[in-house]
């Protein structure tokens, strides 16, 4: 049977700090982040998320008049998600919006008409458009950034008097908020709008789906809005290694976010992959991780052939991401360096084979002696596999270096 561990080391940072609430709507409005601000459910149906896991996002059916709202939900007045005039703060989430847009429809509504903030959308000026309010100010995305029937990353940003919108991890509108002092009397609305002037008091119901609600006490960075709508994980290594007759692999992670494991895939023609293992991920972690996999049965299985492996990552919502490949072929060569695929496109396979452990330097060069790319990675003996990033290589002629105590040696490859 193959074994797995698990390692920790270094932090890296990750945008949970001044996370104040979030909503899984997991099929529910029942909170996992610090504060417990559980929401109270008024007819929205559990549905499907983004990556078509059931029951794993909430879907608000409100297809009659602006002001009959049949479906949302609400969340008890809460002062850590009540934010004054001097508090910057973020409200991260994913939608989609079902088409035809009959009426403007709210996300999320935390006292919008009172001076608080709220995200809805609308499409009065002739196009869809997601607005953000606070303090009576609004800002609205531009023409052509959304459309119906398409999952979106949306995350509103207040950041000293300016509000921003963010359409997957990209800026698209910003603006001043407005005069008026916050005033948060009435429980937050989630799929409406409100306003106590009006009989019934919820009005604007959303036609559509929200998925994974989060209400932060700062202002989020460009880079930590990003993370948020990417997936789970960030893999930043994933090698190869021949110990006798098993094959070593590890591979590390700069951050995890939901993560549930990794499944470990093997092929012996680069097409057909077949699972051989599964490893736990850590969950969530800004920590720098590193995990290994030891397929005891490689060379059996290789019947003289080289070996593919790569990994499937799937987080806890049935989202999921192919890794890169990496390869190893049982032989006796010991002190050499092979390209495993020449041309290239995306990425540069690499064998390495040394004696003994040792760090050895990777130099690109282009065809006249520039230095393009370069890696450190330390090696243990016998055979290793690794990859190198070219995609970003213009295309033409290239010159690959390993160098170490007992290598030292230079092909060439062509990019294309």
């Amino acid at each position: 049977m193959a074994t797995a561990c698990l390692c920790v080391y270094i932090a890296f940072s990750q945008p949970t700090t001044g996370l104040v609430s979030y909503w899984p709507l997991n099929g529910n409005f029942t909170n996992a982040g610090p504060n417990a601000i559980n929401g109270t459910n008024s007819g929205a149906t559990t549905t499907t998320n983004a990556a078509g896991t059931a029951n794993s996002a909430i879907n608000f059916s409100n297809p009659g008049a602006y002001n009959v709202v049949n479906q949302f939900a609400t969340h008890p007045v809460n002062a850590n998600v009540n934010f004054g005039t001097a508090q910057d703060f973020s409200v991260d989430f994913k939608v989609y919006i079902t088409a035809p847009v009959v009426h403007p429809g709210g996300f999320y509504d935390n006292n919008l008409n009172y001076g608080g903030y709220g995200v809805w959308f609308w499409n009065a000026n002739g196009f869809l458009q997601v607005q953000f309010n606070f303090k009576n100010g609004s800002v609205g995305t531009t023409n052509g950034a959304l459309t119906t029937n398409t999952w979106y990353h949306i995350c509103c940003v207040r950041a000293t008097g300016t509000i921003k919108i963010y359409i997957n991890g990209v800026l698209n509108a910003s603006g001043a908020e407005g005069p008026t002092t916050p005033a948060y009397a009435f429980p937050a609305r989630f799929g409406t709008m409100f306003s106590n002037t009006l009989t019934p008091a919820e009005y604007n119901g959303h036609n559509g789906i929200i998925d994974e609600l989060r209400i932060y006490n700062r202002a989020l960075t460009a880079a930590e809005i990003s993370l948020l709508g990417s997936l789970p994980v960030k893999l930043t290594q994933f090698t190869a290694a021949k110990q006798n007759d098993n094959v070593l692999l590890q591979w590390k992670t700069a951050y995890e976010q939901n993560s549930s494991h990794f499944n470990v895939q093997r092929s012996l023609d680069g097409v057909n992959f077949t699972d051989i293992g599964s490893v736990n991920a850590s969950g969530n972690t800004s920590l720098e991780t590193t995990y290994q996999f030891i397929d005891n049965t490689a060379k059996t299985a290789s019947m003289g052939k080289t070996i593919l492996y790569r990994l499937k990552e799937v987080d806890k919502d049935g989202r999921n991401e192919i890794s890169s490949v990496v390869t190893i072929k049982f032989s006796d060569n010991t002190g050499d360096l092979t390209i495993m695929q020449n041309p290239v496109t995306e990425e540069l396979r690499l064998q390495l084979n040394v004696k003994s452990k040792q760090a050895v330097n990777l130099v690109v060069t282009d065809a006249v002696g520039k230095q393009v790319l370069a890696k450190n990675i330390l090696l243990n003996p016998g055979q290793t596999a690794t990859v190198l990033p070219v995609s970003t290589l213009a295309n033409g002629v290239y010159y690959i270096t390993a160098s170490g105590e007992d290598i030292k040696e230079t092909k060439y490859f062509i990019k294309q």
